[in-house]
């Protein structure tokens, strides 16, 4: 891949690089309204015994909590308002509701888009955990069998999203800038002051099914959507030495082919193609903005139902250049 290629990319995607203000401002009503709809709800199910509508309200909170994600991300991208400060407010107050702390989650990800399927660089990249087939027949017993566990589907979507977003994001990394250290040290002080008195009120169980239920639901919701979006077969991983930010960002993500409710629940970053060659593109015409795209280039697209099979693939194979199940390791 030359660098006209990624200019002329950049020049198709500059068009839709451009801010709706009343429909940012309208969603970010909408979501904050919902979620906490969805919170209360299940709070007065509780409360008066009629657990049936916990089938609605625990769905909502979740749908909402994704929604609440996807404003995030884009406040990090400064792609959701004009205003480096609004986008900055708003990431704030919205990562507070999903237990994201927003300028830790914005250190983390942009180190994602600058270092994606960079071999060398993985603990910069906070990619999904991937060992080359060397790395694995050379790693010991304990360290091979801890990373079939975390990359089987059901500690992948479940276990993994959980430990991830419920305990590593309220933990400090030396590589974390200032803004990001205070992000967690205040958030953390925020939730176990607001736990504590929630709990001490209505028990941890009501706790649980209003809040940390859902919240697991979004997690592995969220897990699913970006093993999908980066490791695919024929994804991008090289040594530094070969490593071309150009190519990674362009033949490093997926287009995941998604039903529209899909789509809009993860606010089109399925598209993610899209989003890497131009994280200022905003969410909602991330979709269109993927469709110009391929009309002149060749992207990998994934159907979402192909994710599920993509979760047995667990190492990268240097010479074959492609992501291979873990039994491969023994051949």
């Amino acid at each position: 891949m030359n660098s006209e290629e990624f200019d002329k990319a950049i020049k198709i995607l500059q068009p839709y690089a451009i801010r709706n203000q009343y429909y940012a401002i309208s969603q970010l009503i909408l979501t904050i309204l919902m979620l906490y709809f969805g919170i209360l709800l299940s709070y007065y199910s509780i409360l008066n015994s009629t657990f049936w509508i916990l089938v609605v309200s625990i769905p909502i909170t979740v749908a909402f909590m994704c929604r609440s994600y996807v404003i995030e991300h884009d406040c990090g991208h400064q792609s959701y308002f004009r205003s480096a400060n609004l986008n900055d407010l708003t990431g704030n107050i919205i990562g507070f509701g999903i237990m994201i702390p927003y300028s830790m989650w914005k250190f983390i990800h942009n180190s994602h888009h600058m270092h994606v399927g960079n071999l060398d660089k993985r603990n910069f990249n906070p990619e999904v955990w991937t060992m080359t087939i060397t790395e694995f027949r050379n790693a010991t017993k304990i360290k091979r069998t801890l990373y079939r566990i975390m990359r089987s589907r059901f500690a992948r979507l479940i276990i993994v999203p959980t430990i991830n977003y419920g305990l590593v994001f309220r933990l400090i990394h030396p590589n974390f800038n200032k803004k990001a250290i205070f992000s967690v040290l205040i958030h953390n002080i925020l939730y176990l002051l607001l736990f504590w008195l929630i709990i001490s009120k209505i028990g941890f169980l009501s706790v649980f099914i209003i809040y940390f239920l859902p919240l697991i639901l979004f997690f592995a919701i969220a897990a699913f959507t970006f093993y999908g979006q980066h490791q695919f077969e024929d994804t991008y991983w090289r040594a530094d030495a070969e490593w071309n930010w150009k190519e990674a960002t362009m033949y490093g993500a997926s287009d995941l082919q998604s039903p529209v409710w899909f789509r809009w629940l993860i606010g089109n970053v399925v598209c993610h193609t899209a989003h890497h060659i131009h994280f200022q593109v905003p969410f909602y015409r991330l979709h269109e903005a993927q469709k110009a795209l391929n009309n002149e280039f060749h992207f990998k697209r994934i159907s979402i139902t192909e994710v599920w099979h993509l979760l047995g693939l667990g190492l990268w194979d240097e010479e074959k250049q492609k992501l291979v199940p873990i039994k491969n390791a023994s051949k």
